[in-house]
Formats: structure tokens, C-alpha cells, sequence
């Protein structure tokens, strides 16, 4: 009888040690950044360049071949391109195949596995689990933008890994180190940001040569058998980078898209210098001031490592807008450092496990019910997407080329290929090189010389939003009439005489 009672006891004892395991302080707090990372999601459910991105990856998993050509536009039909982040678009479409259902939870899954990531560095580097949750949040209010259906998203998925396999390595674990070639050749199939990934592998490894103090700012040096394991490690990741369906082309893209796109790089919004008329330029000119502020009044100490990468950071994030998350990755840390001077650390011995563990449910119960209601995943997608007018498209066949709103482009492709072939979509990287991007502005801006371009091209027909300058030109035309118009789009058709009289007017 007291060895059944005894075993009991013990049974309940694992059992509360288990949960107390699973249900710490820290991980519920990681549910509550999850249940916030999945509120920011929402507000980008679905990006406009998400639907070419389907289409690339339903592709490559019906056909088992690699694209090396466009097949979607009449602008630049046959024209070289190269999928080149084209095992996250086979993750996308395979989870579009479960409609937005999938792609929800998919998007929710990668903004929750991000968050989660930023937290966890940010508590490995300040060993605060308090001031990391804090620190997260303030993160938390600006990378809600970046939570999209693309590839990036991975990208920056597999940065954060990376980091935390270096800071786990510098702590001692030696494990998770080895793993980081077979990382990367994930990650160059995925996206370009393994660029990124080699440059802060490499800012690793140098500022770990020295040993030095100056000031607040010091370096520890790697030990010999340190070095020796990372320069294995970077050599491991090296030889994987050529093993693509594309050889070492995908390899050499961030070069591409740094020197040879200058169009795409200065006119699309994401590769926008961080102005500081945007609010999140302001939210990040403030958090730098405040770390100054924080170094003169408190003469805190930074590492070598971190103080170079916040400083590349922030000059790649007020370069391009698009690199405020890679910023934000790197700050988030510092300034988790900085709240743990006043906040205390957690302690297990006050943890209340059951609590936590309703509470986690509760978010769990959250997430859930989102995901239940068609409604409320189909509703932003709607109210910026020309739904009604591709719909309208696809019961009228237009049977001419149509001119449409670069952002629209990738939805045409999702839903209209092959009855309806595009203008231009997000891939910029390939309108640029055939010359169509820089054509493309000159219409949309009415230069000019738009309309010999309209002509041109041979375009009976225009998507566009409603109340864009175009939009509001060819309301004076009568040769445009509006065949469909809501909130959203107004597509132009030019009756046939006009077109018939342009084609006459530039055949040679």
C-alpha cells in the first residue's frame, strides 16, 4: 500500500514538474507574443506579390521543373528569369491549396515562429526573460508589417536561427553550430537574405579575433579550436551555396539586384530609404537617440559584435525600408539589455503554472477562431484587391493586352493566366532588364510620351485604381470608355476604331 501511494506521489510530482516545465513564466509569456504576432499578421494577410509567388510554386510542384523564362506577360514573353526564391514559393503554394485557410495559418505560423525567435535571442543575449518580452513588444509594433506570404519572411526565420546557433555556440553549445550548413542550403533556395546571413556569420568570426576594452566597448576573442570550428563551418557553407536547381546563379542574385536594377531600387516603396516622415522612421530615430542617451547616462558596456551589427542594421534599414526588420533583430537585444538594469528576473519559485497555462489557451482559443471565419481571413484581401473586376475579366474576355496596376499584376497571374497574360507583376528584377519597368512608370505618370507607349504595346484596355492620374485622364477621353468600375478598379477598354487607328498610325 505506501509503494502505490508512494508511486503516486512521484507520479504527481513529475507530473507538476512537467508542467511547471511547460508552462513557465517564459513560455507564457512567448503566448502572448505569439497572440500578438498573429493580431499584427492580420493586417497583411495575403501581399500583393504573394499570388505570382502560388503560381511559381504550383509550377514547380505540377510540372517538377524550374522556370528560365517568363511565361505571364506580353510585355517581355520568353525573357530570361529565374525562380530564385523558389523553394518558399512551393511552401506558399502548397499551403494555398488549402485556400486561405492555409495560407492564414501558414502566415500566422511564420509570424509566431519570428516573434518567438526575436524573444528567445533577445533572452539568451540580456538573460532576462522579462525585459526580452518587453523589448519584443516594442519590436513587436513595427515587424507586424513585415509579416507577409513571401519568402523574405523565411529568410529572416533563418537569420534569427543562425544567431541563436552563434549565441548558443558562444555560450558553450556546441551542437547547433554543425547544423548551420545544412541551414543554408535551405536558406539560399529560399531567399536572398542568405547574403545577409554570410555577412553576419562573418562579423562573428572578426570581431572574435581581438580582445580588447575601450571604454564601453570591448571584445572577447574566440579560442583556437573557436575559430578553428567556425572557419569549418564557413567553408561547409560555402561549398552547399552552388547546390540549386540554378547552379550558382542564385548565388550571385543579391549582387544583381544591388548594382543592375537601379529602376526597381529606386521607385518600388520597400526599397525606399526610411524616411522620417514615415512613423516607423520616427519610432527608430527615437529608440537610437534613447540608446545614446541611455550610453552617456549610464556609460553601459556593448559588445563588439553587437555594436557593429546594430550599426549595420541601422544603416541597411535607412538605406531601404525593406531592411528595418533585419534592424530590428539586432536592436531588439540592445534594448532588452538596457530594460533588464531595472527590471527583475523571473523567478520559478513564484511561477503559477496553472495560470499561465489558462491564459496560453485562452490565445490558442484566439488564434483558432480567426481561422474559422472565412469572412474575417477573405475581408482584407477584398478591400484592396480587384476581386470584382478579375471576376468581371473572366466571364467578359477582353481578347486584347491589357495595361494594369504593377501591384495587381501578381493576383492577374494567379487568376487570370493563360486567358489574360500581364503587363507587369512584382518581379521587377526581369521588366527592368527588357525595359518594360521604366515604360510602365512613364504611363502610370502620364508622360509624355505614355500613350505612343499604349500604343505601342497595343493596349486596348486598362486596370487601374479609380482615382489615379491615369484614371483621371482617361476620363476625358471618350476613345477610353469604363467597362467595370467599383471602389477598388476601373477598367478602361478602348473601343475598336481607336485601336485599329493607332495600330495604323506606328505600323512602319
Amino acid at each position: 500500500m505506501s509503494s502505490a501511494v508512494s508511486n503516486l506521489s512521484n507520479s504527481r510530482a513529475a507530473t507538476t514538474d512537467v508542467l511547471r516545465r511547460w508552462m513557465s513564466f517564459p513560455v507564457f509569456l512567448g503566448a502572448l507574443l505569439v497572440g500578438g504576432a498573429c493580431v499584427a499578421a492580420h493586417f497583411r494577410f495575403v501581399d500583393p506579390d504573394t499570388w505570382w509567388h502560388i503560381r511559381i510554386g504550383e509550377m514547380i510542384l505540377n510540372q517538377h521543373t524550374f522556370p528560365t523564362a517568363d511565361h505571364y506577360s506580353f510585355t517581355a514573353p520568353g525573357a530570361p528569369w529565374i525562380a530564385y526564391e523558389w523553394l518558399g514559393e512551393v511552401v506558399i503554394a502548397f499551403a494555398a491549396r488549402w485556400g486561405f485557410l492555409g495560407m492564414a495559418a501558414l502566415q500566422f505560423i511564420w509570424a509566431s515562429t519570428l516573434t518567438l525567435l526575436i524573444f528567445y535571442f533577445a533572452s539568451l543575449r540580456c538573460k532576462n526573460a522579462k525585459a526580452a518580452f518587453l523589448a519584443t513588444v516594442f519590436s513587436l509594433l513595427m515587424i507586424g508589417a513585415f509579416f507577409t506570404l513571401r519568402p523574405q519572411v523565411m529568410g529572416y526565420i533563418f537569420m534569427l536561427i543562425m544567431l541563436v546557433a552563434l549565441e548558443r555556440y558562444k555560450l558553450g553549445t556546441t551542437r547547433t553550430l554543425w547544423w548551420l550548413p545544412l541551414l543554408f542550403l535551405v536558406w539560399i533556395n529560399t531567399h536572398g537574405t542568405f547574403f545577409l546571413g554570410l555577412g553576419v556569420f562573418g562579423v562573428y568570426l572578426l570581431t572574435g579575433l581581438f580582445d580588447f576594452r575601450v571604454g564601453g566597448l570591448y571584445a572577447e576573442k574566440w579560442s583556437p579550436v573557436q575559430r578553428l570550428h567556425l572557419l569549418k563551418v564557413l567553408l561547409a557553407i560555402v561549398a552547399v551555396l552552388p547546390l540549386t536547381p540554378y547552379g550558382t546563379r542564385l548565388a550571385t542574385y543579391p549582387f544583381q539586384m544591388a548594382f543592375m536594377q537601379p529602376l526597381n531600387v529606386s521607385s518600388v516603396l520597400e526599397w525606399q530609404p526610411l524616411s522620417f516622415g514615415l512613423l516607423f522612421g520616427k519610432i527608430m530615430m527615437v529608440a537610437l537617440l534613447c540608446l545614446v542617451l541611455a550610453q552617456v547616462m549610464f556609460r553601459l558596456e556593448h559588445n563588439l559584435t553587437s555594436w557593429v551589427l546594430v550599426m549595420a542594421g541601422a544603416f541597411a534599414a535607412y538605406a531601404h525600408i525593406r531592411f528595418l526588420l533585419f534592424f530590428l533583430i539586432f536592436l531588439t537585444p540592445e534594448i532588452a539589455d538596457l530594460l533588464s538594469r531595472w527590471i527583475p528576473d523571473y523567478e520559478p519559485a513564484k511561477d503559477k503554472p496553472v495560470l499561465n497555462l489558462i491564459i496560453s489557451l485562452g490565445v490558442i482559443a484566439g488564434i483558432v477562431y480567426y481561422l474559422s471565419g472565412p469572412s474575417r481571413l477573405v475581408k482584407p484581401f477584398t478591400e484592396t484587391s480587384p476581386v470584382k473586376a478579375v471576376e468581371f475579366i473572366r466571364e467578359h474576355p477582353l481578347n486584347v493586352p491589357m495595361y494594369n496596376e504593377y501591384a495587381w499584376g501578381g493576383y492577374l497571374i494567379h487568376d487570370l493566366y493563360p486567358q489574360q497574360k500581364v503587363f507587369i507583376d512584382g518581379r521587377a528584377d526581369f521588366y527592368e532588364y527588357a525595359g518594360v519597368f521604366s515604360d510602365y512608370l512613364d504611363i502610370t505618370r502620364v508622360e509624355p510620351d505614355a500613350f505612343r507607349l499604349l500604343d505601342l504595346y497595343g493596349i486596348g484596355a486598362c486596370l487601374i485604381p479609380p482615382k489615379s492620374t491615369l484614371a483621371t485622364v482617361f476620363s476625358q477621353i471618350p476613345a477610353w470608355k469604363i467597362a467595370y468600375a467599383d471602389d477598388v478598379a476601373v477598367l478602361y477598354v478602348r473601343d475598336v476604331p481607336s485601336r485599329r487607328a493607332s495600330a495604323a498610325a506606328i505600323r512602319p
